[in-house]
């Protein structure tokens, strides 16, 4: 499918919910890097409900990109409202109990926060997913399945949850494949670093631009030549990925939200993940400029149908307050809060996997499911006019670690090895670490014995960066 034939197959598919309407951010800052806001308004109410942004190194590419994220949301929202009917309303003792264990998601698994009341006789709303490997149909929370607490069900509210909505796990493309390997990178990026991002950044050496293949080299300079100092980071090559963020010094910024700007990217090949970190970082400029910058500016740049449409209100209450703390910071306070650490680094070759070439889409997720191979891997999947959105989950992979406090075996494990205190092995609660991580019995064995979690530690190790972790509406704030 050519770059044409994907842009019209998005639209096509977006045109019965709504109205797209899309245009460039790529004038609110000087690295020419094409961005794109594509966003989805309600033809009876004239409302904006849905956002995407896109990048590339063409405006096509960036517009595919946009749509693409729009088309994830909007479509894999819709096929969860199809998955209603089949709903079902018990606790997982009794479901499994109805099903056979294979065939329930066991909430232990899936990462939930730190001192949650979950237990297994405890009443959930129950939606279906895919089992990719064998198609066999899985049992999981609904909280899990959805995108946001808007989706949530049954009387159950963001306050009542087991967890968080979120839309981690998206994917789009024209076929399966595409969208799966999409969705399943974006969920190994989180989990690759969700301990050395930004609050944690100075556990993750600086990448020596020295040693750069030719395209990333490239787009390096590219960034330099009109100010911008990239700093490549490196979180980590597990998985079957190298996981990367970029981000960036800039003295004089179009927009000073700009100075909190990052890119993040997981792929197997070290090259593309560094290329897509770094045009992300990108993205993330003007993408920030245009949402939390002088809004006088966005409003100039967004057509009517967009303007008129907006409702900046709402959002998570603590990414709200956090970013309005940023705008009473000055420029030189908000750069210190956020600059990259550049204390250690390594080299280019270090951090890539020797793999052999993969040449499409399907080789790609292919090599994804194998790394995964000791992980369940369960998706929703809706096909709309060419296009096929996917929702991912990957039982055991870890997100929303420092935000929202979820945390599992897993980042129990990274976290003890690393020495933050975040965690401790200890009989019961004491001092800080008052609740309760919700493991398995065999995943606490592994881990020898009960694991408590300190939110004071957690508070004090991300302290007035929330917003690196979670944004507030487009135009909520003004920094």
């Amino acid at each position: 499918m050519t770059v044409a034939d994907a842009i019209t197959a998005y639209r096509a598919a977006l045109q019965p919910v709504g109205e797209v309407v899309s245009f460039p951010l790529s004038a609110l800052d000087r690295t020419g890097v094409p961005v794109t806001s594509c966003s989805l308004v309600d033809r009876s109410t004239g409302t904006v409900g849905h956002h995407g942004n896109g990048y590339g190194l063409t405006d096509e590419a960036a517009e595919v990109s946009g749509l693409g994220e729009l088309a994830e949301g909007v479509l894999t929202g819709h096929g969860v409202s199809a998955l209603r009917d089949r709903a079902v309303r018990l606790s997982f003792r009794e479901l499994v109990a109805a099903q056979g264990v294979d065939r329930v998601a066991d909430p232990l698994t899936l990462c939930l926060p730190a001192g949650s009341p979950y237990t297994s006789d405890m009443s959930l709303t129950w939606l279906p997913m895919e089992r990719v490997r064998s198609g066999d149909t899985v049992w999981v929370p609904q909280e899990f399945v959805v995108n946001g607490p808007g989706e949530l069900t049954d009387g159950v509210t963001a306050g009542t949850a087991l967890v968080t909505p979120i839309t981690n796990g998206l994917g789009a493309g024209s076929d399966r494949a595409r969208a799966l390997a999409h969705g399943l990178g974006e969920i190994l990026q989180r989990h690759t670093n969700g301990l050395r991002f930004r609050a944690l950044d100075s556990r993750s050496p600086v990448i020596d631009p020295a040693g750069l293949p030719p395209r990333v080299a490239a787009l390096v300079d590219r960034l330099r030549a009109v100010g911008v100092e990239p700093v490549l980071k490196h979180a980590g090559t597990e998985l079957g990925v190298v996981s990367t963020y970029a981000m960036g010094r800039d003295d004089s910024p179009d927009s000073r939200i700009m100075l909190t700007a990052c890119g993040e990217a997981a792929h197997p090949d070290a090259e593309t993940s560094l290329l897509k970190a770094l045009l992300e970082y990108a993205n993330s400029r003007a993408r920030k400029a245009f949402c939390f910058g002088p809004r006088q500016a966005a409003m100039d740049l967004a057509p009517a149908a967009y303007r008129d449409g907006l409702d900046p209100s709402g959002g998570e209450p603590r990414a709200v307050a956090a970013m309005r703390a940023w705008a009473d910071l000055s420029t030189d306070d908000l750069r210190a809060l956020t600059e990259p650490d550049v204390g250690r680094t390594v080299g280019y070759d270090s951090i890539r996997l020797d793999l052999p070439p993969l040449p499409d889409q399907q080789a790609l997720l292919d090599h994804l499911l194998s790394a995964l191979a000791g992980h369940d891997v369960l998706a929703t999947t809706v096909a709309v006019d060419g296009v096929v959105a996917v929702k991912v989950l990957v039982p055991g992979l870890e997100v929303e670690t420092l935000s929202y406090g979820r945390i599992g075996e897993a980042n129990a494990r990274a976290a003890l090895a690393a020495d933050l205190d975040l965690v401790r092995v200890q009989p019961g609660p004491s001092g800080t670490h008052t609740e309760r991580v919700l493991l398995t019995p065999q995943a606490q064995e592994r881990l020898g014995g009960p694991v408590w979690w300190s939110r004071a530690v957690r508070d004090a190790i991300v302290g007035p960066r929330y917003p690196l972790y979670r944004e507030p509406p487009r135009h909520s704030v003004e920094v």
